[in-house]
């Protein structure tokens, strides 16, 4: 069975229904904006995106209209903290020392995009293909939610996939120790290990796979390497649009073999449209929504801003109701002087049609800025303390409750419960990895974290302490 993703075809169609509405000018970029609200991505990392969920909520959007019938979108976290009708900034009006500084033209871009959801049935076959691609072998089997071929929890390589309607996230692992995230610190080696793979042989190792996912097409960045490793990430495009955290990332070792790797099938489907802004006015949406929370200016960045270059139309990954969906955004390439890729994005939408959604807590778009003591409000860059994070589901074993969930990498997270006998309540508290002394720029990646219980969990119900929900078992 193809796994070719569907978007391939209609990108090929000029009269797609997907393809955003064109405009027919560009705009002179007048503002300057701040280190906020945005995802950040540097040359290696990696946000990767998984759907399952049996919560009832909306993916996107409200049955409330927001104009001609058309729903608001509702976005987690600061993605939707511009929403609502303000102004823009003013001619003059302070911006703060830290922030980026857009100079020349930038694309006014669409007049209108669709938000894509995420997830699909994958298939037993989908998932022997990767297998065999990864060099993998065993049968696939279906266990609960998931596929799974090779060994359980700590018994070797494996590979899992979700399945049901909300599928198409996967995971790999040969009982390596190497951390996915390329700029994470890894734990030291057993014993002296060879030299990394160029960027030309890391990303020919991980082809097969990109094949088996229907990802040839996909966009290749090799980061720098950790020991004797090297990750590669595959940034596909969707609906003829770039991505941003839409991302299928692998670890290669010496010998060209991949150790770990994790992303989802590019299978997405078409969501409601909405009406965008064009690249400077996005921009200035986030000044706006940075002033208005006080901004942030970190000594350790100084006070000069950094230039944008080129900015792209194209789909960044947020989250709605704790679900990822695909949404209009604008990717801005930042020049920086020490040299490397950074990309900053912030969702397009028009502010008329967004609104915060009821898990709101989640990080959707992580902050960029200094460590520091942080204040008490609810937020993803480090130096900040949350009062909760939301938890998306869990998995039990014996008398260990493993919660899954999505969070900063900038963050360390422990769970704490409450047990009756007729429910265990969960708190998922997050605190800054930092020191204070380093710049964390980092995105939001599904992650778990364990808990033991008084005793087994039985037949007895798992609930977010933030809001009492009960939690879906994966």
């Amino acid at each position: 069975m193809s796994t070719d993703p569907s978007p391939r075809t209609e990108e090929r169609s000029p009269r797609s229904e997907d393809r955003p509405a064109p405009r027919s000018r560009r705009r002179q970029l007048t503002v300057v904006s701040v280190a906020a609200a945005v995802l950040l991505a540097a040359g290696g990392g990696a946000y990767w995106a998984s759907t399952a969920s049996s919560s009832n909520e909306s993916d996107a959007t409200d049955t409330a209209a927001a104009g001609a019938g058309r729903p608001k979108l509702a976005l987690d976290g600061t993605a939707a903290s511009a929403h609502g009708d303000g102004e823009g900034i003013a001619p003059g009006e302070p911006m703060g020392p830290r922030g980026y500084r857009a100079e020349g033209q930038l694309p006014d871009g669409p007049r209108t995009a669709a938000v894509r959801r995420t997830g699909h049935e994958v298939t037993e076959d989908q998932v022997a293909k990767l297998a065999a691609a990864l060099h993998l072998k065993g049968a696939v089997k279906a266990e609960d939610d998931r596929w799974r071929v090779g060994g359980g929890p700590g018994d070797g390589a494996r590979l899992t996939a979700e399945r049901g309607k909300n599928g198409g996230a996967w995971t790999y692992q040969n009982g390596g120790t190497v951390p996915l995230d390329a700029d994470a610190t890894p734990e030291p080696d057993p014993a002296p290990r060879g030299k990394p793979l160029s960027e030309k042989k890391a990303k020919d190792a991980v082809r097969p796979a990109l094949r088996a996912l229907g990802l040839e097409d996909a966009s290749l960045k090799a980061g720098s390497p950790v020991g004797s490793t090297r990750t590669v990430t595959a940034s596909p495009k969707v609906a003829g649009l770039p991505t941003h955290g839409w991302d299928t990332t692998f670890v290669v070792d010496e010998h060209g073999t991949v150790t770990r790797a994790q992303g989802n099938w590019n299978q997405t489907h078409k969501g409601a449209a909405y009406p965008v802004l064009s690249a400077s006015a996005t921009l200035d949406r986030l000044n706006k929504a940075s002033q208005s929370r006080g901004g942030h200016t970190g000594e350790g960045a100084g006070n000069k801003p950094t230039t944008i270059g080129d900015a792209r139309f194209g789909l960044s990954l947020e989250r709605s109701h704790g679900r990822p969906l695909l949404v209009p955004a604008w990717l801005y390439e930042v020049k920086r002087k020490g040299g490397g890729d950074l990309e900053v994005t912030h969702p397009a939408v028009d502010p008329k049609y967004l609104k915060p959604s009821r898990t709101s807590g989640h990080p959707s778009a992580p902050e960029a800025h200094k460590p520091g003591k942080g204040d008490h409000s609810e937020g993803t860059g480090p130096g900040r303390h949350k009062t909760a994070q939301a938890i998306e589901s869990y998995s039990a074993e014996g008398r260990t409750l493993t919660v899954h969930f999505w969070g900063g990498v900038c963050d360390a997270y422990k769970a704490t419960t409450e047990e009756t006998g007729d429910r265990v309540e969960v708190k998922l508290d997050a605190k800054p990895k930092q020191d204070g002394k380093n710049v964390c720029v980092k995105i939001a990646k599904r992650q778990t974290v364990q808990v033991e219980l008084d005793k087994k969990l039985g037949d007895r119900k798992v609930v977010d302490a933030r809001d009492g929900r009960k939690l879906p078992h994966k």
